[in-house]
Formats: C-alpha cells, sequence, structure tokens
C-alpha cells in the first residue's frame, strides 16, 4: 500500500487520486464544503453542479445509487445517464458498488463514515466506487468487486489500481464485542475498548483479490478525527452531511 498524495484539499474542497489522474481517469471526493446527499433537498442540485463543476464533471450525467449497506455492485451503462443524479427516487435500488466501462459517465456514491472504495483496471479501461461501510465490508464487497470486473470485463487484479478515501478509522471506530462474530480480522484491542480497522479489512480484501499492495492508494483521511473538514455520522448523528465520492472514465 502506499500513501497517497497528498493535497490542499482545504482550500479546494475536494481530493483528487492523482495515481488514476495518470490513466486518464478522475476519481475524487468532496470535504464538508458542501453536503452532497440527497437528504439536502433544497440545494442538492446546486452543491452537485458547484462541487462537480470543479472537475470538469456534468452533475446531469451521475449515476448514483440507493445504498443499502450491502455487497451488491451494479454495472452502469450509457442507459443509466443521470440516474440519482439529484433524485433519490430516480437512483438504482439495492446497490452499494457501480461498475462501468463506458467513458464520460460518472459513479458516485455519498458517505460519512462509512468507507468510499475506488478501482480502476488500467489495460481494460473498467471503473468502479464502492460504498463500504462495515456490513459491505463484513460481506467483502471490495471483493465482489473485483470478481465482477474479471468476470465481466476480462479484467486481471494485477492491472488494478484501489484508491482507499475518507473513512472512519481504527483510531476512533469503536464497536461492541459482537463484532468479534463478524470479523476474524480486523479488530484491534485499545484501553478495554474494541475498534475496527474498517480502512485494514477493505485493504486485506483487495489484496486477497490479487489486487498488488503496491497498486493501492490509502489518502490516510479519518472523518471522525478530521471532522473538521470531513462529514462524520459518529460525530454529528442525524445531522451529517454527506461526502460525494465520484469516479469516471476520460
Amino acid at each position: 500500500m502506499i500513501p497517497a498524495t497528498e493535497a490542499p484539499y482545504r482550500e479546494r474542497g475536494y481530493y483528487v487520486f492523482d495515481a488514476f489522474k495518470t490513466h486518464t481517469c478522475t476519481a475524487a471526493f468532496s470535504t464538508n464544503r458542501f453536503d452532497l446527499g440527497f437528504h439536502n433537498n433544497v440545494q442538492i442540485k446546486h452543491n452537485r453542479d458547484a462541487f462537480l463543476r470543479q472537475l470538469d464533471i456534468d452533475s446531469e450525467s451521475l449515476v448514483c445509487l440507493q445504498q443499502v449497506h450491502g455487497n451488491k455492485v451494479f454495472i452502469a451503462h450509457k442507459k443509466d445517464k443521470g440516474r440519482g443524479a439529484w433524485d433519490y427516487a430516480q437512483a438504482v435500488p439495492g446497490y452499494d458498488g457501480i461498475i462501468t466501462q463506458e467513458r464520460n459517465l460518472p459513479l458516485a456514491v455519498f458517505s460519512a463514515d462509512c468507507l468510499s472504495v475506488f478501482m480502476l483496471d488500467i489495460k481494460k479501461r473498467v471503473v468502479s466506487v464502492l460504498h463500504s461501510g462495515w456490513r459491505g465490508t463484513k460481506d467483502n464487497i471490495v471483493g465482489v468487486s473485483v470478481d465482477l470486473m474479471k468476470r465481466m470485463f476480462s479484467s486481471r487484479p494485477e492491472d488494478i489500481i484501489c484508491g482507499l478515501g475518507p473513512g472512519i478509522r481504527s483510531c476512533c471506530y469503536e464497536v461492541g464485542p459482537e463484532f468479534k462474530e463478524y470479523f476474524a480480522q480486523g479488530l484491534v484491542k485499545r484501553e478495554g475498548k474494541l475498534f475496527l480497522d474498517l480502512v485494514g479489512a477493505n485493504l486485506r480484501q483487495g489484496k486477497n483479490a490479487g489486487v498488488p499492495d503496491e497498486n493501492i492508494f490509502d489518502c490516510g483521511i479519518c472523518t471522525s478525527c478530521q471532522n473538521k473538514d470531513f462529514f462524520s455520522y459518529r460525530r454529528s448523528g442525524m445531522s451529517a452531511g454527506r461526502m460525494m465520492s465520484v469516479i469516471i472514465l476520460e
């Protein structure tokens, strides 16, 4: 795993993975400058336009999901353009990940502590973005996505690069003893408390799926520690906004 290049995200309100940009693919996530979640009905179009305009992405083209904290991954085609761009009812129901081989079709997921995961097959030109909370992680959403890329697009894991976005990390993600039933690895004991290493678990899934360690880039951001710049459900509860993680083949 390689630490992602530092970026002045506080000033510009977003973070771009340089490793993806090298392969004419934009993989980026927002800060809390804008609340980009579906619940923000009044400002949703304005905020998504404002964020995506900085990345030269058309907000009307977004493909979004009615996320359910599962491990199902949707394959998007040109006909899906605009699904959930501004309206939750029009978003794709029942999925937490999206894959496409279409150029200029932006895919987005939303989070406020759950981890976002970006993937790009640099040879077959296939991209994926995932919303990976503890439930999706428990059910191996990263492995499911890699397997789907292999089966549907003939991807080879060694050709995939992976970016780990912002999420609550083991420094802050305290969980209950029932998590011992869900995770054989990835739990950290500290001062009599139990913490989940959500990032480490997803990283391990990528490696187990065959993605080389040197192809994985971690932004290193904990949404709870860095709540000044990122939304955190743990910190703010129901009032927490949502960041957008977006990927597009150029």
